[in-house]
C-alpha cells in the first residue's frame, strides 16, 4: 500500500490563514453550538446574554476578513478563548471550531497585518493584562494536581 501525499499546504502564514479561514467560514452554519460549550462564557457578562448563534456568526466575519462587522461579543469571546478544545465535539458539522478559533485570534491581533481587510487589529496582541491568569484559571479546573504542580 502506498503512502498518500500529503495534502497541498499554502506557501506563507497567511495564505495559509486567509486560505482555511475562508474553508471554514464557508463549512460554519454559526450554530452556536460552539459558544454553548465554551466554558469562559460564563464569565463574559455580554457574551453569556447574547444570542449564541450571533456571537458564532461573528466568528465567521472574522474568519472571511471582515473583523469591522464583527460584534463586541464575538470579539470578547475570541478574545477570551482559553484552548480548552470543548468547542470542537460540540460542532455539529464536526468542524475544528477550536482551530477556527485560533486562526480568529490571529486574524484579529493582526497576524495579517496592514493587508487584512476589515481595519486594525482589535485584540492587544501583547496588551492584555487578564490572559495569564485566565489560562491559570482555567488550567487549574482542568488538570489533576500532579499537572498542576509542574505546569503552574
Amino acid at each position: 500500500m502506498s503512502a498518500r501525499p500529503p495534502p497541498p499546504r499554502a506557501a506563507d502564514l497567511p495564505a495559509l490563514i486567509r486560505a482555511d479561514s475562508a474553508r471554514l467560514a464557508a463549512a460554519c452554519t454559526a450554530c452556536g453550538a460552539c459558544v454553548g460549550a465554551c466554558p469562559m462564557v460564563p464569565t463574559l457578562p455580554s457574551v453569556a446574554t447574547a444570542a449564541r448563534e450571533d456571537v458564532a456568526a461573528g466568528l465567521r466575519s472574522v474568519l472571511r476578513g471582515e473583523a469591522q462587522a464583527a460584534s463586541a461579543e464575538s470579539v470578547a469571546w475570541i478574545g477570551a478563548c482559553t484552548r480548552s478544545g470543548l468547542c470542537t465535539p460540540a460542532c455539529p458539522e464536526r468542524l475544528d471550531t477550536a482551530f477556527m478559533m485560533r486562526l480568529a485570534g490571529m486574524r484579529l491581533r493582526g497576524a495579517l497585518g496592514a493587508s487584512e481587510p476589515g481595519g486594525p487589529p482589535r485584540l492587544p496582541a501583547k496588551d492584555d493584562p487578564g490572559w495569564s491568569a485566565r489560562v491559570k484559571a482555567f488550567a487549574r479546573m482542568t488538570l489533576t494536581e500532579e499537572e498542576q504542580a509542574r505546569w503552574l
